[in-house]
């Protein structure tokens, strides 16, 4: 398998990450199966060792950043750090929102502590495809599965998502359409001050549905 590159410079680059695929090794998994094995095999060839910048959910698609020197580690993972770094999802979801476009506040849990903390997600609705919807989904948090426990807290879950979902809608769902079986959410866009060239950068993989 070889990954597709959509954005490099000189410390770091992007790739278009199908779903399916998990982003790290786990006791499971070994490397060779991750995007971080593959890629790595990938660019055998060049003078640097890529590494992971952040992760993206294993049925989740889109940007996923990586640096290239160890050098460069800390100002490129403060990308993820910085309040002015955007992340824009794209989103299939059951049924259509009450609001065409609407912010959702509702506390969830820490990665860290079994407490709930603010989450903030904001979603646009960009078509409406009979019983389903296509949302643009900006964050400004990253608790865990913000995007899929957001959206299903106002009833418009994702397509497929067999742990937040509607099991009963999702089956009726795979007899239509024989679909691969992975909900649908995509991290589209990502805009944010590069560190190292000191300019605003934007990276958006090809929409996948």
């Amino acid at each position: 398998m070889n990954l597709k590159i959509i954005y490099e410079d000189d410390f770091m680059f992007a790739i278009d990450k199908p779903g399916g695929l998990v982003s790290v090794p786990a006791p499971n998994i070994p490397e060779a199966k991750t995007v971080q094995g593959i890629m790595r095999m990938q660019l055998r060839d060049k003078d640097y060792k890529s590494y992971l910048l952040h992760r993206i959910d294993r049925d989740t698609s889109g940007v996923l950043l990586f640096g290239k020197y160890p050098r460069d580690r800390e100002a490129l993972e403060g990308i993820f750090k910085d309040p002015k770094t955007e992340k824009t999802y794209l989103a299939l979801v059951k049924g259509n929102p009450r609001f065409s476009k609407s912010t959702i506040n509702f506390p969830l849990e820490s990665r860290e502590k079994k407490e709930k903390i603010p989450a903030t997600t904001h979603y646009r609705l960009m078509k409406r495809l009979g019983i389903l919807s296509m949302l643009e989904v900006k964050i400004e948090t990253g608790r865990k599965h913000q995007i899929r426990k957001h959206l299903a807290m106002i009833g418009n879950p994702l397509v497929l998502d067999r742990e937040y979902g509607d099991k009963k809608f999702n089956r009726k769902y795979l007899d239509l359409t024989k679909d691969q079986g992975r909900y649908f959410l995509q991290a589209w866009k990502i805009k944010f001050h590069h560190p190292l060239l000191d300019k605003m950068v934007e990276i958006q993989a090809p929409a996948s549905f």
